[in-house]
């Protein structure tokens, strides 16, 4: 069964709350020596600021990456509990049409791959999961013959507008196509409920998209939901796409990234606060381990931090008006997650006939559950992990409560779906994220493919910003927006030989 939460890169501030012992992965903390110059400063070790890296390297480009955590990584994030087993504190999984899937096999890190598609609850039934891949079972075992031919003929429509999305948005341009552009002004509920679907179905779409993307359908544009869709759809070449995961847990990505870039090229405890640029290049200051400040020269700098921290850097001459637009007008959706022990003897719940339900995409104040165990080994009798995502609504639900009443709340979700579950309950632990991925507001105009977008992905003299946060949310946003952002910047390699003022500091 697929893990319903996707790709998560720059570390947002994650409220940890521990009912039990777990262990980051601290092989990915690493501080060295500070550098006074370099050909291009990355702010943010996540998976942007890291791939970037790795294609500049490729180019022969000298890089510097500057970031703020005690850590790199960002928002991938492997934990291990003190029983062995790992969970992943933030991303879960890589889309196989997503450019990560093709760096994680370029860079050879072993995967384990998984359906599209889950068991879903709608109206308060469950309808398990059918037909490992298998399109007319799966939808068989959810929906009526009436239904399913609905829900394939909305189908058709949707993705013959993301063939024409892709064509259209090709680069990261604003669109021009006028049936695309007024889609952008329509909410994807709307949307949705324009094509007068049978309600299953449009409850099918609702369960299968909010997850993904941490807010209501209703909150985002026709085209940001048709964009997030396309993982689900009956395409040409599969129903829906296959995802993956790392092998030993979601750091080995960092770690391999990690090992290509040189972990000499990366400065932990650096909170870059002013970036100056102009045609001589760019000066980076940054608070070096909360206690000195320490600036580097480049000839250009690339921003991979949240919109929402990029608020706080200070540019010397300011962002463009569009630019800062942009930013101060993207919104961020909400995600808890948690991770419940259970006892064995309490898997019978979720596997009532031999066959797990697992994972479940529920509308429901559990979230989208799916047992982390089914990723490595575990014995019969062992204790099991499942990780609740719950998100949008449901996640607004739990930021006010207590670590003790999300704990009970967490609980209580889980014993709803699955009665007598919490009697079995071992130990929780809890990762909360306020501002977990980017959405573009429909309420404020926005979507991610408009004229704002487009703006905030163009450079500014020697400034580029990037990262899912810029592109769709995701870790596809994140290799994408580091793509596009290395290709431009060496295609100016010959400018960034020029020499720098100030003294030159070997990396070490």
């Amino acid at each position: 069964m697929r893990a319903p939460l996707s790709g998560w890169t720059r570390a947002f501030p994650a409220i940890v709350l521990a009912f039990g012992v777990a262990r980051a992965d601290a092989a990915l903390a690493v501080a060295f020596g500070p550098r006074e110059k370099a050909q291009v400063v990355i702010v943010g070790a996540g998976l942007t600021g890291l791939t970037t890296a790795y294609e500049l390297r490729k180019a022969g480009i000298d890089v510097l990456l500057l970031e703020a955590a005690p850590r790199a990584g960002g928002r991938i994030q492997t934990v291990t509990f003190a029983d062995g087993v790992h969970v992943e504190a933030h991303m879960e999984e890589y889309w196989e049409r997503s450019p990560a899937y093709a760096l994680l096999k370029e860079l050879k890190v072993p995967l384990l791959d998984d359906v599209a598609h889950s068991s879903v609850r709608i109206g308060g039934k469950i309808y398990p999961y059918q037909g490992e891949g298998d399109r007319d079972t799966y939808l068989g075992g959810i929906f009526s013959e009436t239904e399913r031919e609905a829900f394939l003929r909305w189908n058709a429509k949707v993705w013959g507008l993301h063939e024409r999305l892709v064509a259209a948005h090709g680069g990261g341009k604003a669109l021009t196509d006028p049936e695309l552009m007024e889609l952008s002004k329509l909410s994807f509920a709307e949307f949705v409920r324009r094509d007068g679907l049978p309600e299953k179905v449009s409850e099918w779409i609702r369960v299968t998209l909010e997850p993904e993307m941490a807010i209501e359908w209703d909150a985002v544009s026709a085209l940001d939901g048709i964009d997030e869709m396309r993982l689900f759809l009956d395409t040409p070449e599969a129903f829906g796409e296959k995802n993956y995961h790392v092998k030993g847990g979601n750091s080995g990505f960092i770690r391999a990234l990690m090992a290509k870039v040189g972990p000499e090229r990366v400065v932990t405890q650096a909170q870059v606060t002013a970036i100056e640029h102009g045609a001589e290049g760019v000066l980076v200051r940054y608070l070096h381990q909360g206690a000195r400040y320490r600036e580097v020269r480049a000839r250009a700098v690339v921003v991979t931090v949240p919109l929402y921290h990029l608020r706080r850097i200070q540019f010397l001459p300011p962002l463009s008006n569009d630019k800062r637009k942009a930013i101060e007008t993207t919104r961020f959706g909400a995600y808890v997650k948690v991770h419940i022990r259970i006892g064995a003897e309490a898997a019978t719940l979720w596997e009532p006939a031999g066959e797990t339900l697992l994972t479940l995409l529920s509308d429901s104040p559990a979230g989208s559950i799916y047992d982390a165990t089914d990723f490595q080994k575990h014995g019969a009798a062992a204790d099991r992990y499942l990780t609740l995502l719950v998100h949008a609504r449901f996640a607004h639900e739990m930021l006010g409560m207590s670590a003790d009443g999300m704990r009970e709340h967490a609980i209580r979700s889980l014993d709803a779906l699955f009665p007598g579950a919490g009697a079995h309950v071992r130990l929780v632990e809890l990762f909360v994220y306020p501002t977990a991925v980017a959405y573009w507001p429909l309420e404020l105009g926005r979507s991610r493919f408009d004229g704002l977008a487009a703006e905030l992905r163009r450079p500014e003299g020697a400034v580029w910003i990037g990262g899912d946060t810029t592109e769709n949310s995701h870790s596809e946003g994140s290799v994408q927006a580091a793509l596009r952002m290395s290709k431009e910047i060496v295609a100016r390699k010959a400018a960034l030989s020029k020499p720098l003022p100030g003294r030159a500091a070997a990396p070490r």
